[in-house]
C-alpha cells in the first residue's frame, strides 16, 4: 500500500461509513495530528488504512475489493508492526461488512477481539443535570486552550482547581468535522468527589456553544467512565468491535 503524505482530507470519502470515532479519523485527516494514511491506488483508491498517533488504526472503503485481506495483513504485520518497539495494534473498522477481512488478518496471528463502548448526548438529559448541579465553594473551574500530544492546533480543556492545585480535567483533544473526543481524569487522592462531573459538564457547554458535538466512547471495563457518561446526560448507543493484536499476549510475530 502506497503512504500518503500531504492532503490526507482528498481521502476522507473512503471513511464515509464511519458512524461512530469521527473525532479520532479526522483529528488525523485533518491535520490536527500526523496520522498515517495508506492507500491501494493514489488516484482511484478503493480502500485505506489510517494510523492514528493514539494507537487506534481505521480500516476504510470497499471490504470486497480484491486481494485487500493480503494487503492489510502485509502493511500492518509485515511492516508496521515489525517497525515498532512496543508491538501492539488496535484496528477497527465501519461496519459488519469488513469483520470477515480482518477476522482473516487476526486470526492468523491469535488476535483479541473487543469492543468500546459508544455513547451519545442526550441534550435534554444534559441541560438537565447542568441545571441541577450545585455550585461548588471548594473548588474553580477555568477553560484553557492547549496543543499537547504533539496537536497542531489549541484545542480546550476543562480544569478544576481546589487550592491552585489541577485535581481533575476534561479535555476536547481530538477534533474533526465538528466533533471532539473527550478525555477525562482525575487526581486519585480527589476522586469520589464529582470533579470530574464539574470538568465534563463545563467543558461540554463550551463545546455546545460552539456548535462542537462531544464523543464519549470508552472500554467495557471502564466502569467509572460508563457512570459519569450516563449521569451527565449520554444515552448508551452500542459497542464497536476493536481487534487487538498484542506481541506480549498474542505470540512473536
Amino acid at each position: 500500500m502506497i503512504k500518503i503524505e500531504k492532503n490526507k482530507i482528498n481521502y476522507e470519502n473512503l471513511f464515509s461509513r464511519y458512524k461512530d470515532n469521527i473525532p479520532v479519523i479526522y483529528s488525523s485527516l485533518e491535520g490536527q495530528y500526523n496520522g498515517e494514511l495508506y492507500v491501494d491506488n493514489e488516484v482511484e483508491s478503493e480502500y485505506a488504512f489510517l494510523v492514528t498517533p493514539f494507537d487506534f488504526s481505521f480500516i476504510a472503503g470497499n471490504p470486497k475489493s480484491e486481494g485487500v485481506a493480503e494487503q492489510i495483513h502485509q502493511l500492518l504485520f509485515d511492516e508496521l508492526l515489525k517497525g515498532m518497539g512496543q508491538k501492539e495494534a488496535i484496528v477497527f473498522c465501519p461496519d459488519e461488512e469488513w469483520y470477515s477481512i480482518l477476522d482473516k488478518v487476526f486470526d492468523r496471528h491469535n488476535g483479541i477481539k473487543d469492543g468500546r463502548k459508544i455513547f451519545s448526548l442526550n441534550l435534554k438529559k444534559f441541560n438537565k443535570c447542568k441545571k441541577e448541579m450545585k455550585h461548588n465553594d471548594e473548588v474553580r473551574t477555568e477553560i484553557f486552550y492547549e496543543h499537547e500530544c504533539g496537536s497542531t492546533i489549541d484545542y480546550p480543556v476543562c480544569r478544576v482547581f481546589k487550592n491552585d492545585t489541577c485535581v481533575s480535567f476534561c479535555s476536547a483533544f481530538m477534533l474533526g468535522k465538528n466533533y471532539a473526543e473527550l478525555d477525562v481524569s482525575t487526581e486519585t487522592e480527589f476522586r469520589g468527589n464529582g470533579y470530574a462531573k464539574i470538568a465534563s459538564i463545563t467543558l461540554i457547554s463550551e463545546l455546545l456553544e460552539k456548535d462542537i458535538i462531544p464523543n464519549w466512547c470508552t472500554w467495557p471495563y471502564r466502569i467509572e467512565s460508563q457512570l459519569l457518561a450516563k449521569t451527565i446526560g449520554f444515552d448508551p448507543k452500542h459497542d464497536v468491535r476493536a481487534y487487538i493484536w498484542v506481541e506480549e499476549e498474542c505470540g512473536e510475530l
